[in-house]
């Protein structure tokens, strides 16, 4: 028996369905030495990279991050009922207004935290907030877990003005972030301390921050996403004019946008995404 020799590429093993750009219209997010993000819409299971007009630059650098489970809670865990989930709403493209509700979001005493973890380690949380900022002074503080709540250390809050956190948006050129520490430890939230702590994504252990206030933010604040910034900054490299192809899934386990720059000068990125349910699903 004979083997052929015509080599076949098949990009994308099952039935796509839908097709959406993520990046900006007309040729894709513009990128400089700068990082810049892209979300993609919730439904994603396959994505296409392609860099393009380099002035200057010789690749463009890249990293995928992943996907948030972002929680606010009122009772420090004690009941579901008094626990949001903003994982979703709070990471979609186009992104929804307002879709992350911190309305006169408490101190810790009284039980009030935002709770945000994943699968894999992240340095931090590009926030873009709403129209609706906090006026009140009060601090971040920003918790990991490594057998106890632990303060992170080289955290900068890029939200804080005038001694207000949550008051501006922190692109990712200034984000939310900190030093990943050495011994962040994976755990499920009904492990760690709380009164009747509930289980939440009991089945896996994930690497969690608990964000919580020195004092009551204002009676209206809400941010339009949170969006991860990849663990590692030893970026994956691409030339101008390649295309990169690979499934994935947008959720829980998988990844929610796309860091970007040049390694000098400035370019475009395109990020194209694919469904493979017959439905549809963007």
């Amino acid at each position: 028996m004979g083997f052929s020799t015509t080599r076949h590429s098949d990009s994308f093993a099952g039935a796509i369905n839908e097709a959406r750009a993520a990046s900006a219209a007309g040729g894709g997010t513009s990128l400089s030495t700068t990082l810049a993000q892209v979300g993609l819409p919730n439904g994603t299971e396959h994505v296409g990279l392609i860099a393009r007009n380099f002035a200057t630059a010789v690749v463009m650098k890249f990293a995928l991050n992943p996907y948030l489970l972002i929680l606010k809670t009122t009772d420090q865990l004690a009941t579901t009922g008094n626990v949001t989930d903003y994982s979703s709403a709070g990471q979609q493209n186009p992104a929804t207004a307002s879709s992350i509700v911190l309305n006169a979001l408490d101190v810790l005493a009284n039980g009030n935290a935002l709770y945000i973890g994943s699968h894999l380690p992240f340095r931090g949380v590009a926030v873009k907030m709403s129209a609706s900022v906090n006026a009140n002074a009060s601090v971040l503080a920003v918790k990991y877990w490594n057998g106890a709540w632990t303060s992170v250390s080289g955290f900068t809050d890029g939200t804080a003005s005038g001694g207000a956190t949550f008051a501006q948006d922190a692109p990712i050129s200034a984000p939310i972030f900190w030093t990943v520490p050495t011994d962040w430890t994976a755990v499920q939230l009904n492990a760690t301390p709380g009164p009747l702590p509930q289980v939440f994504y009991s089945d896996k252990k994930l690497y969690w921050t608990r964000w919580s206030v020195s004092a009551q933010l204002s009676a209206t604040v809400a941010a339009n996403s949170f969006f991860s910034l990849n663990r590692s900054t030893a970026y994956a490299e691409a030339p101008q004019d390649s295309l990169l192809q690979f499934r994935t899934f947008k959720g829980p386990g998988g990844i929610a946008n796309v860091e970007a720059k040049t390694d000098a000068g400035t370019g475009n990125l395109i990020v194209n995404c694919y469904t493979d349910n017959p439905v549809g699903a963007f």
